[in-house]
């Protein structure tokens, strides 16, 4: 009787220990929280009663987090409030320890062992989880991601259960895969392999270190807790350069992980008790605590995506949200050198919107089967560079283009743009009619101007602009008269430009396809050059008539990347053009090279351009730029080379990464200070010289 109560009893406690285990399992699988928390406790040997104590103080722990998510913890990034580095370089604040440092560090250890994945090697993510965007399109599967997550979690529990570690293969991973979609387990693994290869490549800084580590004749191991093979990854390390490996040891394989502390045990009794081992890694837990605790040296190198995320975009689609921080991160926080903050400001902002615009353009250029592009002078500068660099077939060109000369040129269709202007808009500055003529080069009218009553020392005010604007209209046969040579000098230009161009592309930045409409007008209906033309905006607002373009939009002659009134209205609606973020837009693509004026003839018939006084004080800076802006196309493009799609980059998320930046007025006033916005992004008065006192005397309020 005895005995079989005793064997109940112990049926009893069996199964309640089963039924508490699985409990465990799902709690802990389902909460990523309490799986890297309850992780290095998966030791079998380990007391039940202790390790269900530690998981509910875990729970309990998981709850106050969730109840006090309105105050991040110390560390968390919040994404919904990071900003620009707006105290100097970001890469200066990501220096990490000098070679010579680590040199000497290494000088003390017999075997220097390194952590392989954002170690070593870099993924253009920052999320290694966003690689599976990729894979769901090679399979043809939305939710692939999902099914992909759940089922690694899944593998995972179940090698737990059975061996008391979550040591899987891919395969492992995959076989659970097929619970979600029907797939060839083998082929499935190899395509997962080698889309990893197609996207790794070598930490520039850590290469430097690997190389010290060689040249001292240190015996070198990569030590790693992932569900690869030592094979793959040495695979890996090869495509990244990484040559004189003694060891790669690899969690999966041992069955037992760093974080856990055993897999360092596997390389001490591999090499000895004895042997003086320094471990570098990204990992604050597997590659530092644990390192530690298993009595191994550290150098803790922090990821480059937790240090640079402070700063980035995260209002972005997913997938191409996570390749420019991934890019951008591994760029910026490697700590392998310290860049300009000019060079930062194109890698990290222009370079990813004139990637994004440059795609665009490419795609409307291709389904509206046009002839030529044209990019107007000056924001189309490096337009035109990177555009012809990611597409050398197109037929491209430069084009100078200024309002000056567009308000000249078509003053016999659009009168009031001459009148607001050269007049209107110098009311605040008090100018006399001398210099107003002179900057119209419109001595004709000094005449008609006397006749009535006002003198060349007249200063222009509200009081008798109506008057004044009575005699131009009077006159208005003299300005036209004035203008023809420019006219016939600008159509000459254009027509040798658009020379067997049935159909042209013009490319502005924004905001009301006033450059466009104004050329639209004069090829199409002036000159009559036989050419249809198109215009393209990066955005589309303006300040006084917000619906200016609406029936260009409506009819498809004008089409906007960012946003307008027909895409992206609440975009259009927080770009906030009194607090100038059309400037600091503007800024992003400007050029070292003057402000065009107008067309002319010179004394044998050419055509002559004239050019403003060149603002060589800015053009350091905008080089630097535009270094920055090309080498982040170079850098993305190589990256996701093997994923043409990456380059897709929708407006909205263009505007993000714009948005993080022109919004943070006091980003600007630090770095541009005595940037010459005035001449370079044509604000309406000369006086303020540089952006800080445009910031200080305009719209920002």
């Amino acid at each position: 009787m005895v005995r079989k109560l005793k064997s109940r009893f112990k049926r009893f406690v069996k199964r309640s220990k089963g039924k508490i285990r699985r409990t465990r399992y799902r709690i802990v699988m389902k909460h990523r929280f309490l799986l890297d928390g309850y992780y290095k406790y998966g030791d079998p040997n380990r007391s039940f009663i202790r390790k269900g104590i530690y998981l509910v103080l875990l729970v309990f722990a998981y709850f106050l987090n969730v109840k006090s998510s309105s105050t991040p913890n110390r560390g968390e990034i919040n994404k919904y409030t990071t900003k620009p580095c707006i105290s100097g370089a970001e890469s200066s604040f990501s220096r990490r320890h000098s070679y010579t440092f680590i040199a000497k560090r290494m000088l003390l250890y017999d075997i220097i062992s390194f952590d392989v994945f954002d170690t070593l090697i870099l993924r253009p993510f920052d999320d290694p989880k966003s690689v599976f965007f990729l894979l769901g399109e090679i399979h043809k599967c939305p939710s692939f991601k999902r099914y992909r997550i759940l089922a690694e979690k899944q593998a995972r529990a179940e090698a737990f259960e059975k061996n008391g570690n979550y040591e899987v293969t891919l395969k492992d991973i995959y076989e659970k895969m097929s619970r979600y979609v029907v797939l060839d387990v083998d082929k499935a693994v190899e395509l997962e392999i080698e889309v990893e290869l197609s996207l790794v490549y070598a930490n520039p800084y850590m290469k430097e270190v690997f190389l010290e580590a060689k040249n001292l004749g240190k015996k070198i191991i990569a030590v790693s807790d992932m569900y690869l093979s030592s094979q793959v990854i040495k695979k890996m390390l090869q495509k990244c350069g990484y040559e004189g490996f003694d060891d790669v040891i690899v969690s999966v394989e041992h069955g037992c992980s760093k974080r856990s502390r055993e897999l360092y045990s596997v390389v001490k009794e591999r090499y000895g008790e004895d042997s003086k081992i320094l471990h570098i890694g990204d990992n604050p837990v597997s590659d530092l605590r644990s390192a530690r605790a298993s009595g191994i040296a550290t150098l803790f190198y922090k990821n480059v995506n937790s240090r640079g995320n402070y700063h980035r975009a995260f209002d972005m689609t997913s997938l191409i949200g996570s390749g420019y921080r991934g890019v951008v991160n591994s760029k910026l926080q490697n700590g392998n050198k310290v860049y300009t903050p000019f060079y930062e400001y194109g890698y990290t902002y222009s370079g990813f919107l004139t990637l994004g615009y440059c795609h665009y353009i490419h795609e409307f250029v291709k389904n509206n089967n046009i002839d030529k592009v044209l990019f107007l002078s000056r924001d189309g500068y490096i337009l035109k560079k990177i555009y012809d660099k990611l597409y050398p077939s197109a037929d491209t060109s430069y084009v100078y283009w200024s309002r000056s000369a567009a308000t000249k040129l078509t003053v016999n269709k659009f009168r009031n743009e001459l009148l607001l202007r050269y007049i209107k808009y110098k009311i605040p500055r008090q100018m006399t009619l001398m210099k107003i003529l002179r900057a119209l080069d419109m001595d004709q009218m000094s005449k008609p101007l006397s006749d009535a009553g006002f003198t060349p020392n007249t200063i222009l005010t509200k009081d008798n602009y109506e008057d004044i604007v009575a005699v131009f209209i009077k006159n208005w046969d003299i300005i036209v008269k004035a203008y023809e040579k420019n006219s016939l000098a600008a159509k000459m230009y254009y027509e040798q430009e658009l020379s067997g161009c049935k159909s042209a592309c013009i490319v502005d930045i924004g905001w009301a396809a006033s450059g466009y409409s104004a050329l639209r007008y004069l090829i199409e209906d002036e000159w009559k050059l036989g050419c249809k033309t198109y215009g393209l905006v990066a955005g589309s607002t303006y300040l006084h008539d917000m619906d200016i373009i609406e029936s260009q939009l409506a009819s498809g002659v004008v089409s906007s990347y960012m946003f307008s009134q027909r895409i992206n209205r609440e975009i259009r609606r927080e770009h906030n053009v009194k607090q100038m973020y059309g400037v600091f837009t503007e800024i992003m693509l400007s050029a070292p090279v003057p402000s065009f004026i107008g067309f002319d003839l010179d004394e044998n018939g050419e055509v002559k351009f004239e050019f403003d006084t060149p603002e060589v004080e800015g053009y350091e800076m905008i080089k630097d730029i535009q270094r920055g802006a090309e080498e982040f196309v170079n850098d993305y493009t190589a990256a996701f080379k093997d994923y043409p799609y990456m380059i897709n980059i929708p407006g909205c998320d263009a505007y993000a990464v714009c948005k993080q930046v022109i919004s943070h007025h006091e980003y600007f006033k630090n770095l541009f200070a005595d940037y010459p916005v005035n001449r370079a992004v044509g604000s309406a008065s000369f006086e303020f010289g540089t952006l800080d006192k445009l910031i200080e005397n305009e719209f920002i309020k």
